[in-house]
């Protein structure tokens, strides 16, 4: 299990628990990434998104993930997660999977989330640079995000996680 899927799996544990919860509908999620063979713009709509006091975790697959053939250009999965900076910039973890034909998966990914914004004990170092903004409207929790991951690919979008 990735960093950010564990990162992503206690949040969810911990949504789970707190109240008031604010489920998702009508989410999505774009992102675009800017160089190396997946190039290009993304979006997907469905899965799970959830929002809880200005922090998102989503997790998108495509519609029919198991129709795709490995080696195809459409990511197998999209994950973020953002960490409220309560006063500070708004930490992120961003991973865009894809498969190569040989069945190797590849990842984009950035881990911006600061050791002060990290869960007790997590301290994990960060992975890329970048920045993220939150921002609640009346249906929608929003994350605008940019960055760049270790190895210099840009990547850049916006999940927006609508509320029942």
């Amino acid at each position: 299990m990735t960093p950010l899927a564990r990162a992503a799996r206690f949040a969810a544990a911990l949504l789970l628990v707190a109240a008031p919860r604010s489920e998702a509908q009508s989410s999505s999620i774009r992102v675009t990434i800017a160089g190396g063979p997946h190039a290009g713009t993304y979006e997907l709509k469905r899965d799970q998104c959830d929002a809880l006091n200005g922090q998102i975790i989503s997790m998108f697959t495509p519609e029919k993930p198991a129709g795709r053939t490995a080696g195809s250009n459409a990511p197998e999965s999209i994950e973020l997660y953002t960490e409220p900076g309560m006063g500070k910039p708004d930490g992120f973890a961003v991973r865009v999977d894809f498969r190569s034909k040989s069945g190797q998966r590849i990842a984009y990914e950035i881990y911006a989330i600061p050791p002060e914004l990290q869960a007790p004990g997590r301290n994990k170092p960060p992975s890329g640079r970048g920045s993220v903004t939150i921002r609640q409207e009346k249906t929608a929790t929003i994350a605008d995000f940019r960055g760049e991951t270790k190895d210099g690919v840009r990547m850049g979008g916006s999940v927006v996680c609508g509320k029942r």
